[in-house]
């Protein structure tokens, strides 16, 4: 950048910010300030967080003057921003009500899974396995960090003044309790229990005839509810409506296994499983 660009830099600086009349001295600051200030994919402020760095920042570099009126101005850009979120947090009638029923199924479902005539040898032949225990109390433990996740962002970037929006994300996450999410868990795990669940995975590939029957049917059972429950609330969705992100094609017994696997990390005490 020549002597003559930079300077131009500058001035665009100064024009932005006439009402505080800076010297170039400070413009300078203020265009340095907001290089460094450059987005990060990976990290980056809240709304409120990059407010208070200006503050910071442009209290170092107003006079007393000029930052009163500064401040004046954030003070007013922090009420709008309130304003905003609480205008943002309609009532999620739909939304909460949507996943409720999700959720009161899921627990008939799982009670009836466990209970039922119907209920799968595999429970029992996996029921003491160490390898079992270990993967469901990591599972215990991704659900638990989704949670302090899901509550940290949700106040790092709304404060208090979305409490619908807080309603809805933790009635989502509590269907993580009730159905594992097999596939997340797999990925956010660490090489120790990946190592076992693969080896489970192997294990699993040879279900008898009737477990696969069963799993098959109840897996089919949850998702037909699923479709149905989402029809009821927003109505039957059209390919035209959504857009897709095509992921990789699983063979059946690629399902078979992730589905196997999701049942041996359900949490048979919640239930009152039978004894075998």
């Amino acid at each position: 950048m020549t002597p003559e660009e930079y300077k131009w830099h500058i001035n665009l600086v100064k024009d932005r910010f006439n009402r505080f009349n800076l010297t170039f001295a400070q413009a300078e600051q203020v265009y340095l300030h907001e290089k460094e200030n450059i987005h990060s994919e990976k990290h980056f402020f809240s709304a409120w967080e990059e407010m208070d760095f200006n503050l910071t920042t442009f209290r170092k570099i107003l006079n007393k003057d000029q930052f009163l009126k500064y401040e004046k101005e954030q003070i007013e850009g922090i009420k709008n921003h309130e304003s905003f979120l609480i205008e943002n947090d309609q009532p999620r009638k739909t939304d909460i009500n949507y996943t409720k029923e999700l959720i009161n199924y899921d627990n008939n479902f799982l009670v009836d899974f466990f209970n039922g005539d119907d209920s799968l040898r595999i429970l029992a032949a996996y029921k003491d396995s160490n390898k079992i225990e270990y993967l469901k109390k990591e599972y215990k433990k991704f659900v638990e960090e989704k949670k302090k996740e899901l509550l940290t962002m949700h106040f790092r970037y709304y404060r208090s003044f979305k409490p619908n929006e807080l309603e809805l994300s933790l009635l989502r996450h509590k269907l993580l309790y009730l159905i594992p999410d097999y596939e997340s868990f797999k990925r956010y795990t660490d090489k120790p229990s990946r190592a076992i669940a693969d080896y489970l995975e192997e294990k699993l590939q040879h279900l008898d005839d009737d477990d696969e029957k069963t799993i098959s049917e109840k897996f089919m059972a949850l998702k037909n509810f699923h479709q149905v429950c989402f029809n009821k609330y927003y109505g039957k969705q059209q390919s035209a409506d959504t857009y897709y992100v095509k992921g990789p094609v699983l063979t059946s017994t690629q399902k078979m296994t992730y589905f196997a696997m999701t049942i041996l990390l359900l949490d048979e005490e919640r239930y009152g499983c039978r004894p075998s």
